[in-house]
C-alpha cells in the first residue's frame, strides 16, 4: 500500500536552477574560470556543489569556491521561488497528513537556506542531501535513507524528480518514479530513456497519481 512521498527539491519542488547557474558563473569569475553553460553545469549534477567545484576548479581551490556559492545562494535565495502549484500540492498532502520527505543532489547548506526561505523545512519528514549519503544520485542511497527515516519500504512511495536521476534511483531502490515536467530545463527526451511509471506535467498531475494508486 502507498504510503508516503518523496521529492527533488530543484526543478520540482523550486524553481532555482536559474539562480544556481548564475551562483556557480559568479564563483567561476571570482576564480578566474570561464563562464560555464546550464548544460554544462547540469552534466556534474548528481554530486554536490562542492563536488561540483571541485572538478571545474580544482580540490585545492573548491572550498573557496563553494563558499562564493553559498554566499551567493544566501544573498539571493528570493529569487528561487516554489513552482507555481507546488503550494497547493504541499498543503493537500499536509491536509491528509501524507508522510512526505526531500532527497536531493544539492548540498545541505543551500538546501537549509532555500527551506527556510520558504518556511519548509519542518514539512518533511526528513531532508537528504548529497552531504548525507555515501553516494550520489542516480545512487538510491540517499532514497533508502529517506526510506528508513520514514520507516517505509520502497513499495509504500514514489520518487518525485525532473531528472534522469531521480528515476534511476527510484527504479534502483524498488519505488515507483514520477517525472516531473514543469520545469522549463526538464527534458522529456531524456526521462522517457529511463521508464518513469508515471507522467506529470503540473504539481496537480502528482496529486491525481497519488489518488488514483491509493484507490487500485
Amino acid at each position: 500500500m502507498l504510503k508516503g512521498i518523496v521529492f527533488d527539491l530543484d526543478g520540482t519542488l523550486v524553481d532555482s536552477l536559474g539562480v544556481t547557474f548564475d551562483g556557480f558563473n559568479y564563483a567561476l569569475a571570482a576564480m578566474k574560470v570561464r563562464p560555464h553553460t546550464p548544460h554544462e553545469i547540469m552534466a556534474h549534477f548528481g554530486a554536490g556543489e562542492d563536488h561540483i567545484f571541485a572538478r571545474l576548479v580544482g580540490w585545492d581551490r573548491a572550498p573557496e569556491a563553494y563558499g562564493l556559492f553559498q554566499r551567493f545562494m544566501d544573498e539571493n535565495v528570493g529569487r528561487v521561488p516554489l513552482h507555481k502549484g507546488v503550494a497547493e500540492l504541499l498543503e493537500n498532502i499536509r491536509r491528509e497528513k501524507i508522510p512526505t520527505s526531500i532527497f536531493t543532489g544539492r548540498s545541505w547548506n543551500t538546501t537549509e537556506t532555500i527551506l527556510k526561505h520558504h518556511n519548509l523545512l519542518s514539512s518533511f519528514v526528513t531532508v537528504v542531501a548529497h552531504d548525507h549519503c555515501e553516494s550520489p544520485k542516480p545512487s538510491p542511497d540517499g532514497l533508502h535513507l529517506c526510506l528508513s527515516r520514514m520507516k517505509m519500504s520502497p513499495e509504500q512511495v514514489f520518487l518525485v524528480g525532473d531528472s534522469p536521476a531521480d528515476i534511476i534511483a527510484s527504479r534502483a531502490a524498488g519505488s515507483q518514479g514520477v517525472a516531473a515536467l514543469w520545469d522549463l530545463l526538464a527534458n522529456r527526451e531524456a526521462l522517457e530513456q529511463h521508464q518513469p511509471h508515471h507522467w506529470a506535467s503540473h504539481p496537480a498531475d502528482v496529486w491525481k497519481i497519488w489518488e488514483h494508486l491509493k484507490q487500485n
